[in-house]
């Protein structure tokens, strides 16, 4: 049976610990983006140093993603999750205070990015990796499913609890309360023990690491032909999610429209999360990350062609949902081909290939609507989604992996790392956040 439901997880209090820790630090999260972005407003009056900000945390992220990779397959993933907890706590801590000694030192809030960009290049690998040192294969989608749902919901009440920390106190008072969610996190993971801790490896030096990773990622089929598929379908997500606002403006929706759609994407993620929370995929494969996002481009499309409000918000639901449930099964169909022993580096490659393509669709939407409708974006982008997963499920060595002994791992299909066995599995995952987090 390929999905049960299984609530043997909840037993297992190393990953109660880890969930509740990455449950927290979300929501912390969540209540520093309202309570930052408020500062910034409150402070500069200025929306090109909000932006200058959101620059930098993504450059940062992107220039030391592969150095993220390769620390991962060298350090205790469990230690670097901590100590990068301590570190965002530290700087949230000295900005609140430079800011304090110089209330218009701007360079702190770049120097917040600065630093949150290299702590996340690192953290988040780090998580992925982590994750399996806890848990058995059997759990790693409902694992998924479960930090889902925490992500989801902390995306949900973050913004609220956020605002009412800034009316009743202050912003500062708000950005401190989120110092603290990352200690807390901290100690929690501290109560963490591993039952699948890694054996230790040989030091290499650094650019051999990366080009290891490069290696394995261009010469597994099956890893790169899933990654150039990720490519185009988020780019078809992306280019439709950007123009939510402009298809709610072209049908006179209005911004109440515009909210209703945004909270019909947060329900139906959140519906997919529980849904994942509870039920479990002991094998996850290819063609199930394929067939989801099929399922996910048909509703794009559909989108395009009705202009009744409520229909539209059940197809944006079925697409909030069925991008979880990407999200949920792709990252663990990952975690059973991609040896343990350069999973970061390899990780890393992936987030550099698969969130490409989406800054390029976003851009190329909003050209594109200047002489066409959103409508055509969500049917454009619905049908190249579709077709990318057919033309990907149409490859013999995809389509029947993990299924077929001729296409398991230490046949020539993919190839292991030398000295390495991987296990029977699957494919990469399209980028979150995860699609906005590093592993979709």
């Amino acid at each position: 049976m390929l999905v049960n439901m299984n609530l043997t997880i909840f037993k297992n209090k190393s990953f109660l610990y880890y969930w509740i820790s990455t449950w927290i630090s979300s929501l912390g999260d969540s209540i520093f983006v309202i309570a930052l972005t408020w500062l910034l407003v409150e402070e500069t009056q200025s929306p090109s140093v909000v932006g200058t900000y959101l620059f930098i945390l993504g450059a940062s992220k992107i220039i030391f993603v592969l150095i993220g990779g390769v620390i991962v397959d060298r350090v205790d993933p469990k230690k670097l999750l901590i100590y990068s907890n301590l570190l965002r706590a530290g700087v949230i801590i000295l900005a609140l205070i430079a800011l304090f000694v110089q209330n218009d030192a701007i360079w702190i809030f770049y120097l917040i990015g600065a630093v949150f960009g290299m702590v996340d290049s690192i953290a988040e690998p780090a998580g992925i990796s982590f994750r399996t040192r806890i848990i058995g294969k059997e759990f790693y989608t409902q694992s998924m499913g479960l930090l889902m749902t925490a992500g989801n919901v902390s995306a949900v009440i973050g913004p609220m609890i956020g605002a009412g920390l800034v009316a009743v106190g202050s912003t500062s008072f708000a950005i401190l309360v989120n110092a603290c969610t990352f200690l807390l996190s901290s100690v929690l993971l501290v109560l963490v023990k591993e039952v699948n801790k890694e054996e230790e490896i040989k030091q290499e030096p650094m650019w051999q690491s990366v080009k290891a990773g490069f290696h394995y990622f261009l010469t597994t089929p099956v890893i790169l032909t899933m990654a150039v598929f990720a490519f185009f379908a988020n780019a078809a997500v992306g280019a439709t999610f950007v123009s939510i606002p402009f298809l709610a403006d072209e049908l006179n929706f209005g911004v109440e429209g515009f909210g209703l759609m945004n909270t019909a994407i947060g329900v139906g993620s959140v519906a997919g999360a529980v849904l994942f929370s509870i039920f479990s995929i002991k094998n996850p494969k290819p063609y199930m990350t394929l067939l989801t996002c099929f399922l996910q481009g048909i509703f794009i499309m559909l989108v395009g062609f009705t202009g009744n409000l409520w229909l539209i918000l059940i197809l944006i639901g079925l697409m909030g949902l069925q991008e979880t449930a990407v999200n949920v099964i792709a990252p663990s169909v990952n975690h059973t081909i991609i040896p343990p022993r350069i999973f970061g580096r390899v990780i890393s490659v992936m987030i550099l290939v698969m969130s490409g393509s989406v800054p390029i669709a976003q851009a190329a939407a909003g050209w594109v609507m200047e002489w066409t409708t959103p409508q055509n974006v969500f049917i454009y982008g619905g049908i190249l989604e579709m077709a990318a997963a057919l033309l990907t499920f149409s490859l013999p060595f995809i389509r029947n992996y993990g299924r077929d002994p001729a296409f398991l791992p230490n046949n020539k299909v993919t190839r292991p790392v030398k000295g390495e066995q991987s296990a029977t599995g699957s494919c990469i995952s399209r980028v979150i956040n995860y699609r906005s987090k590093g592993e979709l």
